[in-house]
């Protein structure tokens, strides 16, 4: 890429000067049941040490790439692709509106990584990528459809018609893409595209997911359109029931007389659907809008109802890696039952969201979870490869799925049809980035997620820095120093996570008492100077969790984890598909209740540039079923791995 003209002007003229003359966009009104904390808007945290290595990377392969992969990708919001008719189906390959989802997926990575990485190149590719779509909008729009009429009955039909309503599902997620630009530029075709995407409630409840009111309260909040608040009221005062459109059932109390789990393995060739059992993606992205209802219509029903959802797929469907089984449909959690890469996203999307809109670390810490177990294990060390499905236990690369790619689902390729998990890769690395601080309602910052990391924002009106430096999670130790541009008094939230019984605290060397609320974060409210020092240990101690796989007959199983780290046993590789030869690749077990006997944990030095390398800095000696010593490395470092291990113990009568 290079930094050519656009439209006439520079990248630095045609964009730069919006800050400087006017301010970046401001949120300027308020929800009826405000957020807890609310999120940072991009380029606000900017990544530092392994986590700046591993966005770099993702910069140079899918962010930057994405038009090498598929054409799909290069038709996005092009001026030359309008599809019509059948073509706005998504099935096509080759003709068809799929890059119109994908694209919603590339373009918000996109704008988030180059924002956080403050990387001119990528800045121009989001402009020119975006500038089709936001030169073609009009009020008359079909969505972010701009080539179709609203006001045209026959058009409107095009869309409708056998399902392609849900190309509607994938404008809702460009919103979010379009809020991030906006937020990072200033850009005012941003927020035209926005307010005339969704100010009609028709087009909330088309399509298979449930998006587009999402997009339209985040669009609110910054701009206060009357239309854009009808539209919203509209919808919730007349949505339609789950019979008649599935992803609202979210929106409900959990039917657990209706959920039926069933035993299923993942070479079960039936792929018949069920419709209680419904699409990870589905699933997510539906819940994202419903806990954003309560902030919209001030009714908490909503956030209750997200909270059940989450408890349920929690307890029956969650992967010792963080995620839940969406293989394609959730499911009971199991070693051989896949996890879809577009879930990983979407679960650091909806958890981050009940982080920011409830204020509670217990969300934060599954986030990180999430992050730092289930989003290396999806994509290769040079970012250019993927799974559709990843597995806890992945042997080798030779798995059959029931849906999704097949045989191909769990293998890594340059891409997968559907192409869906090609471009949500994009979106992982910034999001968890721009959102690892937040702003408390109350006043004050709060570390929501912890990493390497330089914070650059304003509270009341004065410039803060907060440069975090740290290994974690593969050290224990992290330090911030606060540099406020003057003497300044602001409570500042750092989350305890819930797995470290014994976090230790100092300020400027001296140890600061902890006083964890029932929102998981202890407060230091202060006058904070430039200079001041914030130093935290994080003791990480192995724990072993159980489970049973009640998709074979619910025969035991254990999982080893240390801190927020799940650990795995690295399956030596010759390349990401293939065990090196010879080496073992099944026939380890562990006794539940003695693995963790004369445990052992090492740390090294990290390498000059991180990349999860299966040389690990960072190993965990355990004993097996036999009592021998067995070595384990985090999972995100094994793409050939056994994570949950057949437990002896589980057996005993």
């Amino acid at each position: 890429m290079n930094d050519e003209n656009l439209c006439g002007k520079s990248l630095s003229t045609a964009m730069e000067p919006v800050g400087r003359r006017c301010g970046l966009p401001e949120r300027t009104h308020a929800f009826k049941s405000p957020a807890k904390m609310e999120m940072l808007r991009p380029g606000e945290v900017r990544p530092r040490g392994w986590l700046r290595d591993w966005c770099v990377t993702a910069r140079n392969g899918y962010v930057s790439r994405m038009d090498e992969v598929d054409i799909a990708f290069q038709r996005v919001w092009s001026a030359d692709f309008h599809p019509r008719g059948k073509y706005l189906h998504w099935e096509d390959a080759s003709q068809g509106a799929w890059c119109v989802e994908g694209g919603s997926y590339w373009l918000e990575g996109l704008v988030r990584l180059a924002w956080s990485l403050d990387d001119p190149d990528l800045k121009v590719l989001a402009h020119r990528r975006l500038s089709t779509l936001l030169d073609g909008m009009n009020p008359d729009a079909i969505g972010l459809i701009y080539w179709l009429d609203r006001n045209d009955p026959a058009q409107l039909r095009e869309v409708q018609v056998d399902g392609h309503g849900w190309v509607m599902s994938a404008s809702g997620g460009t919103a979010r893409a379009l809020v991030a630009y906006w937020e990072a530029t200033g850009d005012a075709r941003a927020m035209d595209a926005l307010r005339w995407s969704l100010d009609d409630p028709r087009f909330y409840s088309w399509g298979d997911i449930l998006t587009m009111p999402a997009g339209a309260v985040e669009a609110w909040r910054r701009c206060g359109d009357p239309k854009l608040a009808a539209a919203l009221d509209s919808f919730f005062a007349n949505k339609p029931t789950p019979s008649q459109w599935i992803p609202m059932r979210y929106g409900l109390p959990v039917p657990h007389d209706a959920l039926r789990f069933q035993q299923r393995r993942n070479d079960d060739p039936n792929p018949d659907w069920d419709w209680k059992l419904q699409h990870g993606v589905v699933a997510f992205e539906s819940l994202v809008s419903f806990a954003k209802a309560t902030l919209y219509t001030g009714d908490k029903s909503y956030l209750s109802n997200v909270r059940e959802w989450l408890g349920m797929m929690e307890a029956k469907t969650l992967q010792p890696h963080g995620v839940t089984v969406s293989d394609e449909q959730y499911g009971w959690a199991g070693p051989n039952r896949g996890t879809e890469t577009c879930d990983v996203a979407d679960d650091i999307l909806a958890y981050a969201t009940l982080a920011s809109v409830t204020g509670e670390g217990r969300w934060a810490d599954h986030v990180e979870r999430s992050f730092f177990n289930a989003a290396p294990a999806c994509v290769s060390r040079d970012f250019m490869h993927h799974v559709y499905f990843q597995t806890p236990n992945r042997p080798n690369g030779d798995v059959v799925f029931h849906a999704g790619p097949h045989t191909h689902g769990g293998s890594f390729e340059t891409k997968h049809w559907p192409l869906c998990c090609t471009a949500a890769l994009t979106r992982i690395l910034p999001s968890f980035v721009q959102w690892m601080w937040m702003k408390p309602k109350e006043g004050g910052l709060a570390a929501s997620f912890y990493g390497p990391n330089t914070l650059e924002t304003t509270l009341d009106g004065v410039a803060v820095r907060i440069e975090t430096q740290t290994d974690y999670p593969f050290g224990d130790a992290l330090e911030m120093r606060v540099d406020p541009a003057r003497p300044l008094r602001f409570p500042l939230r750092l989350r305890v996570p819930r797995w470290c019984e014994e976090m230790r605290i100092s300020l400027n060397g001296f140890p600061v008492a902890i006083a964890t609320g029932n929102d998981g974060y202890t407060v230091i409210d202060r006058e904070w100077e430039a200079g001041d020092r914030v130093s935290i240990t994080f003791p990480m101690n192995p724990r072993v969790e159980t489970m049973r796989d009640f998709n074979d007959g619910g025969k035991p199983y254990c999982s080893v984890s240390c801190g927020p780290l799940l650990f795995a046993r690295g399956i030596p590789e010759e390349d990401e598909n293939t065990p090196a030869p010879g080496a073992q690749t099944d026939g380890w077990r562990l006794d539940s209740a003695h693995a963790l006997d004369g445990a052992r944990l090492e740390r090294g030095a990290m390498p000059e540039k991180w990349d999860w390398p299966f040389a690990s800095p960072v190993r965990l000696t355990v004993r097996d079923a036999a009592g021998a010593p067995l070595e384990l490395i985090p999972y995100g470092c094994a793409k050939l791995r056994v994570s949950m291990f057949p437990d002896v113990e589980g057996t005993t009568p």
